[in-house]
Order: structure tokens, then C-alpha cells, then sequence
């Protein structure tokens, strides 16, 4: 796992400047998760299951997007919350993960960062729950349920099926970056009339300046869910992936399929090159916000996230694939 000590570079030597003052000027948040996937797993009858779905219709639909009547879904999660295997997973997610202090301190630490930059700020109710790994997490501005079990990692019993090269991202190191990504997506305006590549990197790159920002002691490539040899890699080929960018002509690139080689969940982006990582055009993304950050000191955080011009990030960054700074 790279430091952010150690490649405080990475980032741009701004980084540091950016980040919230001393901790007694980040507003203080109490959260506390509801471990609702204690209740679900002790309930033995269809009955049961039912009660506990109307209680708790919002994340019924939110969650498991379903409706807490449907007798299909009640008979299934019933099943879930008996099989001998669900049961094993359960039981196993329960140890590691413990009573989730940890957890909630990043979380409220993260919270009280959001709120320094926006004051009206609430945080969104937290619950935890099982799901049998069919589901990870869900986000909004108002709430958030984890399917805790898909974070259990390389020890798991059972791990979600997704390959390789996205199943690093299913660990408890990534949960809270990923939480705080997804809640980013209310932050960080686009012109949803522009549809360039450009405009969808800088998008991406706003997310994950977003997280950095709120979570500073996450080193780089957990923001992003890179391998940390391939985070470095990266790093110092960025000139590379930079020249392939302007001589494809990429940035005003308006073909779907085009876009998704360079944004989209792949194992490699071979266009570039056999060990460039997929979304590479998202770590472009935030190379350039990140940049156009340090390049104009004057410009909130806030105003950056607000900006929906891609284009005149890109042209006021002043990077063009250069790696140090």
C-alpha cells in the first residue's frame, strides 16, 4: 500500500495545503451504523422477515430493490438467513469486522471534512446489512447500506463474483473510499449537455479529488482501486498515456465505444499498452483537476467541484502529462 507521506508527490506538492486545517477546524460529527444485519440474520420464519422488511421498507427498496410484500423476495431472504453457507459467511464477516469503531471514526472524520466545505451538510443515516453477496453498497445523500460480507477480502469463504482486477476494490481498506466516491457524485457537477471524453474524465477526476480530499490518509491508488505497482507504473509513464491521449485526439472523442476503452471497468487498456490499467482516462481525470487545483490556488474547492466547464479545466491545469511538479 503506498503512503501518502511517502508519495505526498503523487498528488501534486500542493496536496497538503488543500486539505482541512488542524482537526479543531473540522466540525464534529457523530454517526451511529445500524447493524441491521444482526437483526436480519437472527430471524427464523417468513413472518419474521416480513415484519422486518415493512420496519424497514426504505432500505427494502433502497438496498434489495424490492418491495417488503413481495412473497418471492420474503421466501428468499428467509432462505438466506438459514443456509448453512449464508450462515458460515455471516458468522465469519461478524469477527472481522468486529463492532465497526473503525469504521465509524473514518466515517464521521470524512463527514466533518464534507461539512468544513459545506456547511449545510447532514450526514446520511449508515446501516450495515446482509445480503448474501448479491449486493455491495448503496449511496445517497440520505442514507447508506453495506453489504459488509463483500468486504471481507482475499480471506473471505465467499467473495463477490467479479474478476481479478475489480475483486481488490471488495476489501475493507477500499469501503469508506468507496462510500465517500460514490457520495461525491452530488458534489461534483458536469455539463450533462457535453458529452466528450474529456468532459467524463474530468468528471471521474472531480470524484476522486473529492475522496482524497475528505479522506487524506488514504494513500492514492486506494482512492482509485489500482494495485499500488500499477499505481507507481502509471505515475511515471503518465507522459506516455498523456502523448496517446493527444495524438488519438482523444479529449473531444464523442463515440460510446471509443470513450468506454478509456473509462470503462477493463482489465488493461491495451491501446496504450499491455500494463496500462483500465479507467485510465478516469485517473487522467484527476491528474487534470488535481492540477488545475494547484495551478490556481485562489479557486475553492467548492468552486472546482461546481465548475461544469471541462475545457477551461483542462486549458487552466496547465498539466500535460508532465510527473513532477
Amino acid at each position: 500500500m503506498l503512503s501518502l507521506k511517502k508519495h505526498i508527490g503523487l498528488l501534486g506538492i500542493g496536496l497538503a495545503l488543500w486539505q482541512c486545517g488542524p482537526a479543531d477546524e473540522i466540525p464534529a460529527v457523530d454517526i451511529h451504523i445500524e447493524r441491521l444485519e444482526q437483526t436480519l440474520m437472527n430471524l427464523s420464519d417468513t413472518a419474521q422477515v416480513h415484519a422486518f422488511l415493512v420496519k424497514h421498507e426504505d432500505v427494502t427498496r433502497a438496498f434489495f430493490r424490492a418491495y417488503p410484500d413481495d412473497p418471492a423476495f420474503i421466501s428468499y431472504l428467509t432462505q438466506l438467513t438459514q443456509h448453512p453457507d449464508t450462515r458460515k459467511l455471516h458468522d465469519q464477516t461478524q469477527a472481522y469486522f468486529g463492532d465497526l469503531t473503525d469504521i465509524e471514526t473514518q466515517l464521521e472524520q470524512a463527514f466533518g471534512r464534507i461539512k468544513s466545505h459545506y456547511p449545510n451538510f447532514r450526514p446520511p443515516r449508515v446501516v450495515t446489512l446482509f445480503s448474501g453477496l448479491q449486493n455491495d453498497v448503496y449511496v445517497s445523500d440520505s442514507l447508506m447500506v453495506i453489504a459488509l460480507e463483500a468486504f471481507v477480502g482475499p480471506k473471505a469463504l465467499f467473495r463477490p463474483q467479479q474478476p481479478d482486477y475489480i475483486l481488490r476494490r471488495y476489501e475493507k481498506e477500499s469501503l469508506v473510499p468507496t462510500l465517500i466516491r460514490l457520495l461525491a457524485d452530488s458534489y461534483a457537477k458536469s455539463n450533462t449537455g457535453d458529452r466528450t471524453l474529456l468532459n467524463d474524465m474530468i468528471y471521474f477526476g472531480k470524484t476522486f479529488e473529492f475522496t482524497q480530499t475528505m479522506l487524506p490518509e488514504v494513500p492514492p491508488h486506494r482512492i482509485i482501486d489500482y494495485a499500488d505497482t500499477t499505481y507507481q507504473q502509471t505515475w511515471y509513464a503518465q507522459d506516455l498515456v498523456w502523448a496517446h491521449f493527444v495524438d488519438h485526439q482523444l479529449f473531444f472523442e464523442l463515440n460510446p465505444r471509443t470513450k468506454e476503452k478509456y473509462i470503462g471497468e477493463r482489465p488493461a487498456v491495451p491501446e496504450i499498452g499491455p500494463a496500462c490499467p483500465g479507467r485510465i482516462g478516469q485517473w487522467v481525470g484527476w491528474r487534470i483537476v488535481n492540477a488545475y487545483r494547484t495551478e490556481n490556488p485562489k479557486v475553492t474547492f467548492v468552486d472546482i467541484m461546481e465548475n461544469k466547464e471541462a475545457n477551461q479545466i483542462l486549458q487552466k491545469s496547465a498539466y500535460r502529462g508532465q510527473v513532477g511538479e
